[in-house]
């Protein structure tokens, strides 16, 4: 049996699809009741539970094998950081002292899959809520594997928007500085081969592309999928905050955006040399295009709900 939580957001969704595909028992833990619905009736085992809860965890752990576990900012698409440390500590809380449907030496038993990112050793920005979860679960858990991946290309999407709209295509990022960077569908292809194929106590493997990419790589890769032209922006320092909070993170939450684009910008997260390091295989153009043609179904789909006219788009 394998547990995804959360299974809300596209990695968790993705990832569930995949091992159900395969024709393996799934379990998922997610406090998203559109999830629930999503999953039943569908070959997976929905828990009810809340991850903020040791107690959801305990109960949802119960005769697992292997644990995925992706926590926020992972949580949705709009990459809201959510209750990401109440999962932190709820998760480390069952699995340390158990409960009624779980046995804390269970725990030994488990494999632990976890998708951490870059900069989680170093505790920067939002990523040091997955360094203190990466330090928890090293110090109860027999079997770990830690997957940090780098900047992942779909996050690109709002600047995608803009680009198409408005010719413009704004960022975080400066001028010459190279960002590693990797594919949402080679992230998920390594958490899956992570999980069917777990690797015995403890191991950090780190993801990028195939290469690091900068600013004016973006922008050219957007102008190709765009087919049009577009002018980079790099958006001043002094604006973040509120442009973070203008869509839609709380300011906590944006602050620590804030501060890991911060520290991207100056050089200061980089490859942990005892990582295992591991290179997927998209280009940024493809990711981007994938970017696009969600961006396209999502238009078509507001203007025709019911794909009276649009049946069929791919």
């Amino acid at each position: 049996m394998y547990l995804v939580a959360d299974a809300s957001g596209p990695i968790g969704r993705a990832v569930t699809e995949q091992l159900v595909g395969q024709g393996q028992l799934v379990r998922v833990l997610t406090a998203d009741a559109a999830c629930r619905d999503l999953w039943r009736g569908r070959g997976v085992d929905v828990n009810e539970g809340d991850p903020k809860h040791a107690s959801s965890w305990a109960k949802a752990l119960s005769g697992v094998q292997t644990l995925i576990a992706i926590l926020p900012p992972f949580l949705s698409e709009e990459g809201l950081l959510g209750a990401a440390d109440g999962y932190r500590s709820a998760l480390v809380e069952a699995l340390s002292s158990g409960g009624s449907d779980f046995r804390a030496d269970h725990a030994q038993k488990i494999k632990i899959v976890l998708l951490s990112a870059m900069g989680a050793e170093k505790k920067i920005g939002w990523a040091k809520i997955l360094g203190q979860l990466e330090s928890e679960l090293k110090s109860c858990c027999k079997n770990l594997t830690i997957i940090r991946t780098a900047f992942i290309m779909e996050n690109l999407a709002s600047g995608m928007a803009m680009a198409k709209h408005h010719s413009v295509f704004p960022s975080f990022f400066i001028e010459k500085q190279n960002y590693a960077m990797v594919a949402r569908n080679d992230l998920v292809s390594v958490l899956v081969s992570a999980a069917l194929d777990p690797l015995d106590g403890y191991s950090l493997l780190e993801l990028h592309g195939p290469e690091a990419y900068n600013l004016d790589d973006i922008v050219e890769a957007g102008r190709n999928v765009l087919n049009k032209h577009i002018a980079s922006l790099s958006l001043p320092q002094n604006d973040w905050l509120q442009i973070m909070i203008d869509q839609g993170l709380d300011e906590n939450a944006a602050l620590m955006w804030r501060d890991y684009y911060t520290q991207m910008n100056l050089g200061n997260i980089t490859s942990d040399p005892s990582a295992t390091p591991i290179a997927g295989e998209s280009k940024l153009s493809d990711a981007l295009f994938q970017v696009w043609k969600l961006m396209r179904q999502k238009e078509r789909a507001a203007i025709d709900p019911e794909k009276k006219i649009y049946e069929g788009l791919v």
